[in-house]
């Protein structure tokens, strides 16, 4: 867990100086490389997004693999099964709507299509989650799956979602296309509603700051984060899958600035949430297996 400090922190680190970079430079770069018509830009948003998903879809096996073992009370397999229902559905939707939706190739098919395309690699992760948990002992496993769907919340629901309802901060698309008023990401666009009426848009288009495909996308940093803890088999490759998935958030920051849809700073801000979060919950990790070594250290001296 103490290894994973420098990791986060570094990820962390990044996310904060693409954010005072964005403070200076976010129009700029936008004009240079954003377009609402980006096929790469749109491809990497989307698949990003199952991706993304994937992730919350492997916590939901976990979930499901503790609801079906019989060492927990009733009570908590009910709760057990609970947010295994609630992680999926949630991964459901976030990703099925993206595929023919306004931030994906909205139109080019019937959104129910979406869907069906997101359902095979979010069942798959589902199952590798369920595979990897099926016959898990660990005391502590529904802390560290706990740890992770809080992480969901706060990501995907928390923050972020509260940030886009305050700011509501015009998209780069509509910036370019609709000759809507740049505004830094601390200035609030009161006048949304108005702007909406009178360019004939949607709310989406003034949810810009901070970036959910991104913050979503930080959620593989936490899982490769505090996953391991519970499934020794990860954790010889714990550092590698960090590292990739780093990656593959800053594909992801790149994919959403290419389609119009974000400035740098509402990607930086996406991902220094994701990153912060993960490294709380590490932290809090470390604690409670400080905890359990107090405890045990007593038992082990009276012997």
């Amino acid at each position: 867990m103490k290894k994973m400090r420098l990791p986060l922190l570094i990820v962390f680190g990044i996310a904060v100086i693409g954010l005072i970079f964005g403070s200076i430079f976010d129009l700029q770069i936008s004009q240079a490389i954003g377009d609402r018509n980006n096929v790469a830009g749109l491809a990497i948003s989307v698949i990003g997004q199952t991706i993304s998903f994937c992730f919350v879809a492997f916590v939901g096996g976990g979930f499901l693999a503790l609801a079906l073992q019989k060492r927990f009370s009733t009570l908590l397999r009910v709760l057990f099964w609970i947010a295994f229902i609630g992680i999926i559905a949630v991964a459901f939707y976030g990703s099925g709507k993206e595929y023919f939706g306004v931030n994906g190739f909205a139109g080019k098919a019937p959104s129910v299509v979406g869907y069906l395309i997101a359902a095979v690699p979010l069942l798959g992760s589902c199952f590798f989650g369920y595979w990897s948990f099926r016959k898990d002992e660990n005391p502590n496993t529904w802390l560290i799956l706990l740890i992770a769907a809080i992480a969901i919340g706060l990501i995907y629901v928390g923050p972020v979602t509260l940030l886009k309802e305050i700011m509501h901060r015009p998209r780069f698309r509509s910036v370019a296309d609709a000759g809507l008023e740049f505004h830094a990401w601390w200035q609030r666009c009161g006048n949304y509603k108005e702007l909406m009426q009178a360019h004939n848009l949607t709310s989406e288009e003034f949810k810009s700051f901070p970036s959910g495909h991104t913050s979503i996308a930080s959620f593989s940093l936490i899982v490769t984060t505090v996953i391991p803890l519970a499934a020794p088999k990860f954790r010889k490759i714990q550092l590698p899958l960090f590292c990739a998935c780093t990656l593959f958030c800053l594909v992801m920051a790149f994919g959403r600035i290419l389609a119009g849809a974000h400035f740098l700073s509402d990607v930086s801000m996406g991902l220094t949430l994701g990153s912060l979060v993960g490294f709380i919950g590490n932290e809090v990790l470390i604690r409670v297996k400080r905890f359990h070594q107090d405890e045990e250290a007593p038992a082990v001296e009276n012997q």
